[in-house]
């Protein structure tokens, strides 16, 4: 979901007209989106399969789409991340995810966050790899779930 640069959008926006903004649309409708409606759209764009993240996450599958489908909620920000790493999101749209959620974003001074940070940004998607880096920093892994 590759979004416009707010300059850019502004200089189409200049020449625009009120009958413009159905077809423009598209260029702004991910402000509105809601959790479920994102991560739905990057599964589809990703041509990922819902049980194949599970897998990869270690996450169950029945929580897992319970999870997805917004029928269940976590507060467990761990369970999300290994879901948004298993499925190879980049940064910006973990960040988005987490905002959507209403989760707390990573942050950048906090170490632990800082590697998974890391760990995003180089595509790693394996959730163990990526407890791996924090072990090995002294950093508590990425929780498992119970359910």
């Amino acid at each position: 979901m590759e979004q416009e640069s707010t300059s850019e959008l502004m200089n189409i926006l200049v020449n625009s007209r009120k009958r413009d903004i159905e077809g423009l649309k598209d260029r702004f409708i991910a402000d509105s989106l809601s959790f479920v409606s994102y991560i739905d759209f990057i599964i589809e764009e990703k041509k990922l399969k819902r049980q194949d993240i599970f897998q990869k996450a270690d996450i169950p599958q029945k929580y897992g789409y319970k999870i997805l489908s917004g029928e269940s909620h976590t507060t467990d920000r761990d369970k999300l991340l290994r879901i948004f790493i298993a499925m190879g999101m980049n940064l910006k749209e973990t960040q988005r995810a987490l905002e959507l959620y209403k989760m707390p974003a990573l942050y950048p001074k906090r170490q632990r966050d800082a590697i998974i940070i890391i760990a995003i940004n180089k595509g790693v998607s394996c959730v163990d790899t990526v407890n791996e880096w924090l072990s090995q920093y002294g950093e508590k892994e990425l929780t498992r779930s119970r359910e």
